[in-house]
């Protein structure tokens, strides 16, 4: 009955919900971390915003879920780059494309996709600073293991959608499978590598909390309670605020899932960093690690590993252009922890300072990367990262009020070189 009463709501489309007005707990207090050395921009490409892949016409749905005359594009944009990882070619990385247009109910017509890119950076000796579409994997449900009514849910194929879920982050284990993170529930979502649902979505447990599971508001028992307009949510996680990061260890073992806000009765601005084992298929109870926002109005973006210890964070504000003002990169030891569980922070690179000595992106000697969501990146070696922006199609701001903003992909050069561990970065057969 429970699984029905759920299949029956989910397409209901409901007014916004209030996020539960529980107290909050005063923020962690932990010192700023130093100024980072400015990286070096040693690569630079552009995906244009109006890049379109194979697919129905899409953007036909309204923020209420109400339809439109007509689509507002002719197939499917590729854009919304949450995630990246390396691809099945030295010259290619796998990106992953978030729900859609902004949120669940104007996301019906958004296909979930992993695609494929190649891009031709420009660097010192030369390229044409260009990002080639080559492919994708299109995530569905064959089997109709998701408990709850999805957009294709009778037909054959099962295809995926903004409307289903809000994927974010997602990692390959030692198996070649796919592990992603979604925000609606938040939920673990297992994959095979040709984009097919294998279980049940899983959903995030709260450990001792109560309830005892971390929910949103677009959570489908949440939705299935159906609040009056204005009425507060039963969710202990505001919306879109779920696994926006996931990395696993070297070994492809161990996922480590971050959720992107604080759950009711946190410390505000401390996010959750969970412990999966993959083997298992089971969270580990007693492990659980916070990290601290500088600011609790920030985000994350994403969360990668260097080593078993050391990873990676995206932290931004929400604001873009001119407005950004704190967009950086940080590394995190999971071992070295306070006494209230919290990570300490080191800042690897200011993504508003970057130096530019060849000026590859055409902006000058100082190249700022002002979007309003920072999203991807990857370790390619020690001394150099791949750093990408979610372009939020059809957003505008980054580049000019006017003017929409593309997926740009930097190569940067760290200062200080990471400790990488084998196993991390590119693949052997292609340094």
């Amino acid at each position: 009955m429970y699984k029905i009463l759920l299949r029956s709501v989910h397409f209901l489309v409901t007014v916004a919900l209030v996020f539960s007005n529980a107290p909050i707990a005063l923020a962690h207090q932990q010192a700023p971390p130093a100024d980072a050395p400015a990286a070096t921009l040693v690569g630079y490409a552009v995906l244009p915003p109006d890049t379109f892949s194979e697919g129905p016409p899409s953007g036909q749905f309204n923020s209420n879920g109400s339809k439109a005359a007509l689509p507002r594009f002719p197939a499917q944009p590729v854009q919304s780059f949450s995630a990246v990882q390396f691809g099945p070619a030295c010259d290619s990385y796998y990106v992953l494309s978030d729900n859609g247009f902004g949120n669940k109910y104007n996301s019906i017509d958004y296909l979930l996709r992993i695609y494929t890119i190649k891009p031709q950076p420009r660097t010192a000796q030369g390229g044409r600073g260009k990002i080639a579409v080559d492919g994708f994997i299109q995530l569905r449900d064959p089997a109709g293991l998701t408990p709850f009514f999805i957009v294709h849910e009778f037909t054959k194929k099962r295809w995926l959608t903004g409307a289903d879920f809000d994927v974010e982050s997602f990692v390959f284990d030692a198996d070649g499978t796919l592990w992603l993170g979604d925000e609606f529930g938040p939920y673990l979502l297992h994959f095979d590598a040709e984009g097919r649902l294998l279980e049940a979505p899983i959903p995030t447990p709260n450990f001792d909390g109560e309830p005892p599971f971390v929910q949103s508001p677009q959570h489908p028992a949440i939705l299935a309670q159906s609040p009056q307009p204005g009425a507060a949510s039963a969710a202990n996680l505001r919306a879109s605020r779920g696994f926006e990061g996931m990395a696993a260890n070297p070994a492809r073992t161990t996922l480590y899932p971050m959720l992107e806000g604080s759950v009711a009765g946190d410390p505000d601005g401390a996010l959750r960093i969970y412990t999966f084992d993959v083997a298992s298929q089971q969270y580990v109870t007693d492990t659980m690690r916070l990290y601290p926002l500088s600011d609790p109005s920030h985000s994350i973006g994403e969360l990668t590993v260097i080593n078993d210890d050391e990873f990676l964070v995206i932290e931004r504000d929400n604001n873009s252009g001119d407005e950004a003002a704190f967009k950086k990169i940080f590394k995190i030891n999971l071992n070295e922890l306070d006494e209230a569980g919290f990570v300490q922070k080191e800042e690897v690179v200011d993504l508003l300072a970057i130096s530019d000595p060849d000026d590859l992106a055409g902006f000058g000697a100082t190249f700022r990367f002002p979007f309003a969501t920072i999203e991807d990146v990857l370790v390619l070696d020690a001394e150099t990262i791949v750093v990408m922006n979610d372009n939020n199609y059809d957003g505008k701001g980054g580049r000019g009020a006017t003017v929409k903003d593309a997926n740009e992909m930097l190569v940067l050069r760290l200062a200080t070189p990471l400790q990488v561990a084998e196993g991390v970065g590119r693949p052997e057969e292609c340094r």
